[in-house]
């Protein structure tokens, strides 16, 4: 195993006579990510200050910090900032703690970059590379702080963290202000540093973050290291109580599911389907969503996208190929498949009055839900549908409501809420963003994002594809013409009608 370039041994923090951290020991190796999750107040921010051999007014740390073969806490405070200097990247968790309010992004950036590169060509070569990689617009170079928004003012702090190529970065809430597709960005930039050889420790509670960038991750308990391991085992299969309880608490279900082998999840082969008057609707379409996978499916209208996802349904019943779910044969239709199959595989329809009982309230359908496929009381199944509902940013007045009294945003918020009460392994959304203002939008797709449910995500809205999904599919003329993951696929297309579709796409950043 790779030496350790930042090492962490019975570190401890007081303020007075509370105890902040206590005995942790962590090892932060070159082209790791080591996550560090736990809740609120319980000492990742002042164990991402201790790592760097820094601490806020009135805390002492104790124990050691070893930088390479220097040990930080035993360092006069001069010596140790400048042994850190080029060493660590740091990102706070609010992004004005590090940046200079009078003074501008690019002069920061030039000035963090001379420490490495005395030369001006290198410097800017530097600063080109920090901002690409950070996602920041070069005309941010010539703004103060307040000049930019939320989110453009957590890039320019990472920006700054990138600078002087750290063999070691400490991101505390790199995601906070970010849209989806920016957070997705920078998640692949960070896994690229990673995998070029940089350490990182991730301080989150994004558990989709983690499970996205983690090698190994560490749960902080009251200033304590409580469990330590492979992110894998750790997020999936916990052995401690405390990790258990922390992903239970977590939006939608606490994990990942684990892949048992090749059959688990949804495969469909050699999907066939013709219309009455002899056009091809779908041609030997295969298709495999694996659990925790997101599937994106697209195309231009009459490509046969949901043509698709009603196949796999069984809303509609495919002339030819066949559909497993864990290997198991699901009969064409849905008439024949029994209660359990049609609850494991939920439709979120692009009509979602579709998914409702006009006559019926919002809420009374999705308790009925809850009561149905999770065997739950009539007490817990209605507070499970409320707390479903407003997860997904729904008020208790707006769900007494019948269908017809929901705006159609709403509506399709509920009919999501409602597909993922049945707690299915497979989740069809058609057109699920299609009715929902930004911040709405946002957070519907960090929603589906946390399911560990298999994704199969029909959409024209390519920057809500490149937000979530691992993989797209590209449907022309009932035909799959591409497949690829979404950041190959969406960065170098193969195909005509996959340019085309990109090519014609806005995927900028909207942060403004």
């Amino acid at each position: 195993m790779s030496t350790p370039v930042l090492r962490a041994r019975d570190l401890g923090a007081r303020a007075g006579a509370d105890r902040l951290l206590s005995g942790v020991d962590l090892d932060v190796l070159p082209g790791r990510v080591t996550a560090v999750i736990g809740a609120s107040g319980s000492g990742k921010t002042t164990l991402g200050l201790a790592l760097q051999g820094e601490n806020r007014p009135g805390i002492a740390l104790t124990g050691a910090v070893r930088l390479h073969d220097t040990d930080l806490l035993g360092l006069p405070t001069a010596r140790r900032r400048a042994a850190r200097a080029t060493a660590i990247g740091y990102l706070p968790q609010h992004p004005a703690a590090v940046l200079n309010p009078v003074r501008r992004v690019g002069g920061v950036l030039d000035e963090l970059a001379s420490v490495r590169h005395p030369a001006r060509a290198q410097r800017a070569e530097a600063v080109a590379e920090a901002l690409e990689s950070a996602r920041v617009d070069s005309g941010a170079l010539r703004r103060y702080p307040h000049q930019l928004s939320g989110g453009q003012q957590q890039r320019a702090a990472l920006a700054q963290a990138l600078v002087g190529r750290p063999a070691v970065l400490v991101l505390d809430e790199p995601a906070t202000g970010l849209d989806t597709i920016t957070k997705s960005e920078i998640a692949g930039t960070l896994a690229g540093l990673s995998a070029l050889g940089t350490g990182i420790v991730l301080l989150t509670h994004d558990l989709g973050l983690a499970r996205r960038l983690a090698h190994d991750v560490a749960v902080l308990r009251d200033g304590r290291v409580c469990e330590i391991g492979p992110a894998d085992q750790v997020l999936t299969s916990p052995d401690h109580p405390y990790t258990r309880s922390l992903l239970a608490a977590a939006p939608g279900p606490p994990a990942i599911a684990r892949i048992s082998g090749a059959e688990s999840g949804l495969h469909a082969e050699r999907i066939g389907k013709t219309a009455r008057n002899g056009k091809k609707l779908l041609e030997t379409v295969d298709l495999r969503v694996p659990p925790g996978r997101r599937v994106a499916i697209v195309g231009r209208s009459g490509a046969g996208k949901t043509t698709l996802a009603r196949c796999l349904a069984g809303l509609t019943r495919p002339d030819t190929g066949r559909i497993r779910l864990d290997g198991v044969p699901l009969s064409p239709g849905i008439r024949g498949r029994d209660r359990r199959e049609r609850t494991r595989i939920q439709y979120v329809h692009q009509d979602s009055r579709a998914s409702f009982d006009e006559f019926r309230s919002v809420a009374a359908q999705l308790a009925r839900t809850a009561r149905l496929a999770r065997g739950l009381g009539r007490e817990q199944a209605r507070a499970e549908a409320e707390r479903a509902l407003e997860q997904l940013g729904l008020t208790a007045s707006q769900i007494a409501r019948r269908p017809n009294a929901l705006s159609g945003g709403q509506l399709q918020r509920a009919a999501l809420a409602l597909a993922l009460l049945a707690d299915p392994a497979v989740l069809i959304c058609d057109e699920i963003t299609s009715g929902q203002d930004p911040a709405t939008r946002a957070a519907l797709l960090g929603r589906l994002a946390g399911t560990a449910a298999g994704l199969v995500l029909i959409s024209h809205d390519l920057s809500a594809v490149a937000g979530i999904a691992d993989e797209v599919h590209v449907l022309d003329e009932g035909r799959r013409v591409e497949h690829a993951p979404t950041r190959v696929l969406l960065s170098r297309p193969r195909t005509a009608p996959a340019r085309a579709l990109i090519g014609n796409a806005d995927l900028d950043d909207s942060d403004g």
